[in-house]
């Protein structure tokens, strides 16, 4: 038995972002802790695993040029390192309160309502469509043979 309860998916979609804004989740010591990956899935599809682990405890989504990274945390989540890149959501049932608040929420700036979800990699480019075959060339006229050695 887990000691972390388990949570189904909101009906609302996604987690709340841990510290209320985008950023990569941390263990204590500011290390990334330990994780499992799956690579190339949205994010909603990364929170459903997360949800259907007993020893997950939050995703971390993060979007690197083309490809997806989804992050199935095991390890308490204790900061968020701030990036544009990531998401860090904790699964519901589980405390939040040991995240730690960004700089910027302690000086009072307001970041707003946590952002929706990273949008998922542009397809990769098509290859050129293939060209038809050159037309057959004509034949080239027979050969004039040389004229004759002169004597």
């Amino acid at each position: 038995p887990s000691k972390h309860r388990a949570a189904a998916v909101p009906a609302n979609g996604l987690w709340p972002l841990a510290g209320e804004r985008r950023g990569a989740c941390r263990v204590e010591g500011g290390n990334t802790g330990s994780f499992d990956e799956v690579w190339q899935i949205g994010e909603l599809a990364c929170q459903r695993k997360c949800a259907a682990s007993s020893t997950c405890v939050a995703i971390g989504f993060v979007y690197a040029g083309r490809m997806t990274r989804c992050e199935l945390h095991n390890a308490l989540i204790y900061s968020v390192l701030p990036t544009g890149q990531a998401s860090c959501r904790i699964k519901p049932g589980l405390s939040p309160a040991g995240v730690r608040v960004d700089p910027l929420r302690r000086r009072g700036a307001s970041l707003g309502a946590p952002a929706p979800p990273l949008p998922l990699p542009p397809p990769s480019p098509r290859p050129p469509p293939e060209l038809p075959p050159p037309p057959p060339r004509p034949p080239l006229p027979p050969a004039t043979p040389p004229p004759p050695a002169r004597p």
